[in-house]
């Protein structure tokens, strides 16, 4: 089975449970947190709910300002960060670009160079297609891309990304070639498939229930383990219960600068595991159809390690890595 599943392949503990207070120390002035994706992204909405939970909950008194540094594959974003050593005041938000696109480029890991603090939100991944397009499942897109090989476009963000990824799973499992259409965000390509311009699109469940409802689209997949339970989403089969083999699921964290004083590293993953723990917090994932695995400090940087040698061996055997 080609399978790539990010958020419950490891059981962790958290260490930042044992730091004690005098082990934690808090930054001083504004913090800023680095954004690879535009405004309405996924990662971009996801660290806005956690900073206005952080600071309207007083969880963290220092103002908070989410900063959009988008494009190059979040590489951006990441170079951004890691060009502030022992900074204080700046975090990098964690998708799978930042693990990705250094591997597709053949540059220096991102994950072996950040200080890890915390991941702690999980989804899994719809395969969306036009809501006029004659298929009715999975096999239906299998079949049309079976008889014309390269014709079925699928519009997603950076290459090398989830989208990217995901693609070339299933063209693996599937014997079929796609052709994939990168793009600066996933938000970018979301508006190209809106449009009309290709066939297929990856979506979160969250985002994919909203063009669902919106008439502007229609599922062929679910790309998880076993069927969902939600309402809405319950009709909805997954690609191996269609004879696609796949499964993925992705996953968001949180990382400081190289060299990054534990100390305060310990004292942001314990600011992020109190958002976890607030009502807020756990509403929004039960409406987003989310999960919240929460893993800090040792054992992120144990999880980032593992994933990123899973990502490598995917875009690998899709022929992505250098």
């Amino acid at each position: 089975m080609l399978k790539l599943n990010l958020g419950a392949a490891l059981v962790l503990g958290l260490s930042v449970a044992a730091a004690s207070a005098q082990d934690m120390r808090a930054p001083e002035g504004p913090i800023e947190f680095t954004v690879g994706a535009g405004a309405g992204g996924t990662p971009d909405v996801i660290m806005r709910t956690v900073a206005q939970i952080m600071n309207e909950e007083g969880i963290v008194e220092n103002p908070i300002v989410v900063q959009n540094r988008s494009g190059a594959g979040h590489s951006n974003a990441y170079n951004h960060v890691l060009a502030l050593p022992g900074d204080e005041n700046t975090l990098l938000t964690l998708a799978s670009p930042v693990f990705t696109t250094p591997i597709v480029q053949g540059t220096p890991s991102v994950i072996d160079q950040i200080t890890p603090i915390a991941g702690f939100i999980q989804t899994e991944l719809m395969l969306l297609t036009t809501p006029d397009s004659a298929w009715t499942g999975l096999q239906d897109m299998v079949a049309a891309a079976t008889a014309a090989p390269g014709t079925v476009r699928v519009a997603g963000g950076a290459s090398g990304g989830n989208d990217h990824v995901a693609t070339g799973l299933i063209e693996t499992a599937a014997g079929i070639t796609l052709t994939y259409i990168p793009h600066e965000s996933g938000g970018a390509a979301r508006a190209t498939f809106l449009g009309g311009n290709v066939e297929l699109h990856f979506a979160t469940l969250s985002e994919g229930m909203e063009q669902i409802t919106a008439g502007t689209a229609k599922p062929l997949a679910i790309l998880s383990a076993a069927r969902r339970t939600e309402p809405g989403v319950a009709d909805i089969p997954t690609a191996q219960e269609q004879g696609v083999d796949v499964v993925y699921t992705q996953f968001w964290g949180v990382g400081g600068p190289p060299n990054l004083d534990p100390a305060v590293a310990a004292w942001w993953a314990d600011k992020f595991r109190q958002v976890t723990e607030t009502q807020r917090w756990k509403d929004g994932l039960a409406a987003n159809m989310q999960t919240g695995n929460f893993y800090a400090l040792d054992e992120a940087k144990t999880y980032f390690a593992a994933e990123q040698e899973t990502f490598r061996t995917v875009l690998t055997k899709i022929g992505l890595a250098k």
